[in-house]
């Protein structure tokens, strides 16, 4: 799922609106049944523990979801019999293909596309996702996202259409976990950090006027006042913006674009990899919500504030963009 908007830098305007949401409808989750393993025995996390199935995405339990099209494809379930729990249960994923003994099962994780159309899949320009390495262990995610050299549909110009590839833990009884009294983990339940490793190569230079090839780590929860989305910027060579005295790349002011009350949107700087360098990268998003809770409206984590997803995302126009990601985990302590 993605609430994607084309964020702007604050510096180049006093007000900002993002455009509309484009998440998919949330798969419904189990009924509560049974509690989760050791660590998420108590509905408050007490000490630091992955709320995720697949910690480190080391199982090949995993689809592609085409946003644009809202279709899934690419669907890989050889090791789903791995994390078999009854919480997982839900036949609305039969398009996935896995049942376990006690039902159908979701994928534990996906990779997502934006704007790609599955023709170009594996093609020059285009876009791929791979998946390296031995099951068991955490396994390297490729995101290949090349738009440089692509022409419009005349053939004529330059395509400058934002294009994105992404892998996500999202959706309960998918990739999240349940509290051992069947409730939901909310981003007030303690301290959310996401945890991996990555390495960013960018090739060529930037075809369109709007130098975007961006590597981010985006955190979507559920408010009583919409989607909140706070996006973290690893990698903007460009750069595709610059920041505000306060460190902050872009705000929506919780607003829609007609002014109306909307979830809050927000894209800040974070560590910065440097290309071709493999890095460890940790992020706080507690820390950032406390921080920035004037972006917030002015709450930093409201008690109702559903964990949705954590996403990392290749974003680019007219650029050529590797990332390569392995480990990634989100944690509440």
């Amino acid at each position: 799922m993605r609430s994607r908007s084309p964020w702007k830098p604050l510096r180049l305007a006093a007000a900002l609106a993002a455009a509309s949401a484009a998440a998919m409808p949330l798969a419904p989750s189990a009924s509560p049944a049974a509690a989760e393993p050791a660590g998420h025995l108590s509905p408050t996390v007490k000490s630091a523990a992955s709320i995720v199935y697949d910690p480190g995405m080391k199982w090949r339990c995993y689809s592609v979801s085409n946003e644009t099209a809202g279709s899934n494809y690419g669907n890989d379930s050889r090791d789903c019999g791995k994390i078999v729990h009854p919480n997982r249960v839900n036949a609305d994923c039969t398009w996935f293909g896995y049942t376990s003994p006690r039902g159908v099962e979701c994928p534990a994780w996906r990779f997502v596309t934006y704007n790609w159309g599955q023709d170009r899949l594996r093609a020059y320009p285009g876009y791929d996702h791979q998946v390296q390495g031995d099951s068991g262990a955490p396994l390297q995610l490729v995101l290949q996202n090349n738009s440089r050299g692509l022409r419009d549909t005349a053939g004529q110009t330059q395509n400058c259409e934002l294009k994105e590839v992404a892998v996500s833990h999202e959706y309960v009884g998918s990739s999240f976990k349940r509290k051992a009294d069947g409730s939901t983990y909310n981003f007030a339940d303690g301290q959310v950090k996401v945890a991996y490793d990555a390495l960013v190569e960018q090739t060529g230079g930037f075809a369109c006027e709007e130098k975007r090839a961006l590597l981010t780590t985006d955190f979507i929860y559920r408010t009583a006042r919409g989607i909140n989305v706070i996006s973290v910027v690893h990698f903007d060579p460009g750069p595709f913006s610059r920041p505000n005295d306060d460190g902050v790349l872009w705000s929506n002011n919780c607003r829609k674009a007609d002014g109306t009350a909307d979830g809050c949107r927000m894209t800040v700087h974070g560590e910065q990899l440097t290309p071709g360098e493999r890095r460890h990268l940790e992020v706080d998003f507690s820390g950032i919500a406390t921080k920035y809770r004037g972006y917030l409206n002015g709450e930093a984590v409201p008690s109702a504030s559903q964990i949705e997803a954590v996403q990392v995302v290749n974003s680019a126009k007219g650029a050529d963009l590797k990332a390569e990601v392995s480990g990634l985990d989100v944690t509440l302590g």
